[in-house]
């Protein structure tokens, strides 16, 4: 069985890295709070929202052995545009998207292996990145499309910038929301601290168990923490979020797709396809500037390495950018498809 020195190092310093920024608070609030710490309400119906008609119609699809549940509207014989979404989040974040631009597109926005109403299967391995892009590929294969384009937010970004390295011929345009090009991302972190460190979360999560138990804590307090910066989540929609992460598995399948970033496939991964990520489709990249977990030098940097790159930074919004300011980005969306 091949050791995998890189998760076994994240995981010692994730243990490290654990003691002032989780143990610590935990102790605190265990102190203050006692065994309520722990609770977690219990969430047997989705909230009103999600089931709203307006979004569209709730649908599965199996592919590659995983089930996966999107939302679809709009007229199926317009073009496709297939929203997905980052971490922790599900399809519900592009709520403003696929009311925008149902209708004049076909719509699709879909829950990621491991999120939400998709299959969860068990093992660290079944969330590498790839896998996910592949998902992307058989969803819109089975939705008979075979040319459309993709937005990505967060973790769907990655995912979205992997799918237009290896299969740049289906897409028409890509258009990423605050996520740089993967390897202009990888660079910033052995350039200098300010990468780095905005990253430290990364190390936590390599540990087993605690950063699950940290984000479950006083029934998902964590989405306060999480949507500080965006006052457009308001309790409503951080009710549907704690809805869709109700449970540990949930938490443990999604959080599993960062532990996939210290194996050695993953390096070994942008070796083979080094030259492929030199993206081909023209690429629109949306980028809040106020993001605390990514940086506005990594974003610049990704023009290097895409053929047709626009960059639109959107001056003091948060991470959260489409939820945050939709009015702008459905703009700059829907000029970027009209040219």
């Amino acid at each position: 069985m091949e050791v995998h020195w890189g998760r076994i190092i994240g995981v010692c310093f994730g243990f490290i890295l654990a003691i002032p920024a989780v143990f610590i608070r935990l102790t605190v609030r265990f102190i203050t709070l006692g065994c309520g710490i722990f609770y977690v309400k219990k969430r047997s119906a989705p909230p009103q929202c999600l089931l709203d008609p307006k979004y569209g119609d709730h649908k599965f699809m199996t592919v590659n052995g995983v089930k996966l549940h999107y939302v679809e509207s709009g007229d199926t014989s317009k073009p496709l545009l297939l929203f997905v979404h980052g971490w922790p989040q599900f399809w519900y974040s592009w709520r403003n998207q696929i009311e925008h631009f149902q209708k004049n597109y076909h719509v699709v926005a879909m829950d990621m292996r491991g999120y939400n109403d998709s299959d969860k299967p068990a093992g660290i391995e079944k969330y590498f990145p790839k896998l996910i892009a592949d998902d992307i590929k058989a969803l819109v294969e089975g939705l008979g499309e075979k040319k459309f384009t993709l937005v990505g937010h967060d973790w769907g970004g990655a995912i979205s910038w992997i799918f237009a390295a290896l299969y740049p011929e289906m897409l028409t345009n890509l258009i990423i929301c605050n996520l740089p090009h993967p390897i202009a991302l990888m660079d910033q972190r052995k350039k200098g601290w300010e990468q780095a460190l905005k990253s430290w979360y990364i190390i936590f999560f390599q540990c087993p168990v605690l950063p699950e138990l940290s984000m479950m804590a006083e029934d998902m307090a964590s989405f306060n923490r999480l949507f500080k910066d965006n006052p457009n989540n308001d309790e409503n929609v951080k009710e549907a979020y704690r809805f869709a992460f109700r449970d540990y598995k949930t938490w443990n399948s999604t959080i599993n797709i960062y532990r996939c970033t210290t194996m050695k496939m993953w390096e070994d991964f942008f070796k083979d396809n080094k030259d492929k990520f030199q993206i081909k489709v023209r690429t629109l990249h949306i980028f809040g500037t106020a993001d605390t977990a990514l940086s506005v030098a990594a974003a610049k940097d990704s023009a290097a390495f895409v053929d047709d790159y626009r960059l639109e930074l959107l001056e003091g919004v948060s991470h959260w950018v489409q939820e945050q300011e939709p009015e702008k980005v459905n703009s700059l969306i829907e000029k970027f498809l009209e040219t």
